[in-house]
């Protein structure tokens, strides 16, 4: 066996809950919430940035895939996302 199973199976065992108490959901959905949710924007910024700037090299679909789709899915993801973490927030799990 590799190093690298080694290290990914000792550190999938390490984060095995044996039991998610109600803390840990709270924690967890506090970090989502501030942490987990600004990392998100800024990854999906960037791909919007990126996206928008090879659409004026694209063409038919693959413009409307960059221009519209991609940012469109990220945006109204992370939308749904917020929402949904406000609601759990809201009801204290």
């Amino acid at each position: 066996m590799s190093k690298w199973v080694e290290i990914r199976d000792s550190v999938e065992e390490a984060l095995k809950a044996k039991e998610v108490g109600q803390d840990m959901k709270l924690k967890f959905t506090n970090w989502l919430a501030d942490e987990g949710t600004r990392m998100l924007e800024k990854a999906a910024d960037n791909i919007v940035e990126e996206c928008k700037s090879d659409a004026s090299s694209e063409k038919g679909w693959c413009k409307v895939r960059d221009v519209v789709v991609i940012p469109a899915t990220l945006n109204i993801g992370l939308t749904v996302l917020k929402v949904v973490l406000e609601k759990a927030a809201a009801e204290k799990l």
